[in-house]
């Protein structure tokens, strides 16, 4: 993820090379000062990891913010380290017998990465083109469900898919379901629906979420002895004795992480204000404008995105190719599927239009808590623009 500063706007109209890019992406994780207390918290105590007091303490707090017990969070050292221990603990590494996991294309290249590295097979399932994410009731006729030791459904940009619909899934198939939330962080704290207690959840804490401990993630359930699992898996297959005896990993958080989330989560309803504002500054931008196709904003998705929904792939093209003309920053963020990613190539696939089509049209804006509204302004102006590029000129008749 491109990460940059932006200095001296000068405001729509101005000329290209007189405005500074704007960038897709500009994470901004608390200062020097604000960590401060928590570093010598850390000196006083000289506990750096192995579950120290400030990753307890950020657990508990980030389980209050959940409305949810103390059990139901656990940290590790990245979102996609989350994935793999929930699905350790959980599914345990493939069997001879149950080599597949089926996982949408319309995702990041992390989900498929976890799932190897728990023993594996990826095949690729296509999603509904209205929620972007795969239909659990669909999975239940899977022609290779005999064949899956592991269902991972995803939240795509933050929107969470039927928790209940895999719940059901799970149960009626016996095939463990893991969820990849990884941008999920603010739909899982404002969710009616309490955590489940038969399918977890992970999370990503990475700098380009909307709430950070720089790198970082969590697994979210409410099955205890699931967590217990978890907490195994995550310290080389330890549990009250320095025994390994499951497969695990080392995938604990470290007080230094803990630090910058619990610095964070003191300012965070600060942060929840400013995304909301950048939002409405789109939301208001927006109105009036032909853009050639419409924007998902937060709300719908993760504070972390805005997105341009193209019409067309020509249009999407088109807009692509105008905004980073105008010195505006996109990005693809799911690319065209993973299944077209070269190191998925020889991954089973079943037909995927829903997730084609859609890859073809969606391209992510620039979003940061701080984005100002002049260059939001320029952005859909932008857009605008481009939509007007490739409009069919009227027919002149005699």
């Amino acid at each position: 993820t491109s990460v940059g500063a932006l200095h001296n706007c000068t405001g729509i109209g101005t000329a290209m090379s007189d405005r500074d890019f704007i960038y897709v992406c500009r994470p901004q994780l608390p200062e020097a000062d604000d960590i401060t207390g928590y570093l010598r918290t850390i000196d006083a105590r000289r506990l750096y990891t192995n579950r120290g007091p400030l990753v307890n303490l950020l657990e508990e707090r980030l389980a209050r913010e959940m409305d949810a017990p103390r059990h139901c969070v656990h940290t590790a050292s990245s979102g996609t380290s989350a994935l793999e221990v929930a699905i350790l603990a959980h599914a345990g590494l493939a069997t001879p017998e149950r080599p597949l996991a089926l996982i949408p294309s319309f995702t990041f290249a992390a989900t498929g990465l976890a799932i190897e590295r728990c023993g594996y097979q990826a095949h690729f399932v296509d999603i509904d083109p209205e929620t972007w994410a795969v239909d659990p009731t669909a999975l239940t006729r899977h022609p290779r469900l005999a064949e899956a030791g592991l269902i991972v459904g995803v939240a795509p940009y933050g929107v969470l898919p039927d928790i209940a619909g895999f719940e059901a899934l799970q149960r009626e198939t016996g095939v463990p379901v893991v969820i990849d939330a990884a941008a999920a962080f603010e739909q899982v704290v404002t969710r009616p629906a309490p955590i489940s207690d038969t399918v977890p959840m992970t999370l990503s804490f990475h700098a380009t979420k909307t709430f950070s401990t720089g790198e970082g993630g969590a697994v979210i359930w409410g099955d205890r002895p699931g967590q217990d699992r978890v907490t195994q898996v995550s310290n080389f297959g330890f549990f009250l004795s320095r025994e390994c005896k499951v497969a695990g990993t080392n995938a604990k958080m470290s007080e230094y992480h803990a630090a910058i989330g619990l610095a964070m989560l003191d300012a965070f309803d600060t942060r929840k204000r400013d995304y909301a504002a950048v939002t409405r500054a789109y939301e208001t931008a927006a109105q009036g404008h032909d853009l050639g196709g419409r924007l998902h904003l937060p709300g719908r998705v993760s504070s972390a995105y805005a997105l341009f929904e193209a019409e067309t792939a020509e249009g999407f093209l088109a807009a692509e190719a105008h905004l980073l003309e105008r010195q505006v920053e996109t990005r693809r963020w799911y690319e065209a599927g993973q299944h077209a990613q070269p190191h998925f190539a020889p991954a089973g696939s079943d037909p995927l239009p829903a997730t084609e089509s859609l890859s073809a049209r969606l391209l992510g804006l620039p979003m940061a808590h701080d984005l100002s509204p002049t260059d939001v302004t320029y952005i859909v102006e932008c857009l605008s623009e481009a939509a007007a590029r490739t409009r069919p000129l009227p027919v002149m008749l005699d």
